[in-house]
């Protein structure tokens, strides 16, 4: 019995991806859900009590996997120039590789916010950034160790501010795609810019 109600949960985190995918976070709702899936809207709340607890399902496996391809890019190259090259690109692969995925990951967690009690933010992305924070700590490592910052907490901020600066570039590539409206400059041509404001390469 126990197997079965766990392929429920399976088939509802399917529905839901299917939903996103589809029509757009703002249609991924309960009863949505409940009817893709051919299941009561209680069964959906059975396993996902709140729309964070059911997005963070969705959301935390990819942003695991974006977070194993960064530390592993990371740890290439024999300078701090390449291994910012090859972090970057390896996210940037990541992402432009399935768009619907960085939409699922970047654009769907916010809907799952809602104010606390005290006024502070509960959010999905807030629960499972530790896979993230990892993926920081990896280059932040190299950062120091090939000598560009001498303090952790500022290669840390490097590392998370270059991986912001892409997600942005990202989501300019998202929004052309979804749009159908290509951009004026290839993709490639545009991550290759980035990567070479990062990190120049030696004249």
């Amino acid at each position: 019995m126990a197997g079965k109600r766990g392929e429920t949960a399976k088939r509802i985190l399917m529905a839901s991806r299917e939903i996103v995918r589809a029509n757009g976070p703002d249609h991924l709702t309960f009863d949505a859900v409940a009817a893709r899936v051919g299941v009561s809207k209680q069964a959906v709340l059975y396993w996902f009590p709140n729309k964070a607890r059911l997005i963070e399902a969705l959301v935390r496996p990819a942003l695991e996997s974006e977070s194993a391809a960064g530390r592993v890019a990371a740890v290439r190259g024999d300078s701090s120039e390449e291994a910012i090259r090859s972090y970057i690109g390896a996210l940037a692969v990541f992402h432009t590789s399935d768009l619907d995925r960085f939409r699922l990951m970047y654009v769907t967690p916010q809907i799952g916010q809602k104010t606390g009690r005290n006024g502070t933010m509960l959010t999905t992305l807030g629960r499972i950034h530790p896979a993230t924070t990892e993926m920081y700590d990896a280059l932040a490592a190299r950062l120091i160790e090939f000598g560009r910052y001498e303090r952790t907490i500022d290669a840390r901020r490097a590392a998370a501010a270059m991986h912001t600066a892409l997600l942005g570039l990202i989501l300019r590539m998202a929004m052309a795609d979804a749009l159908n409206a290509p951009l004026r400059l290839r993709e490639d041509a545009l991550v290759d810019a980035l990567v070479d404001v990062m990190a120049p390469k030696a004249a």
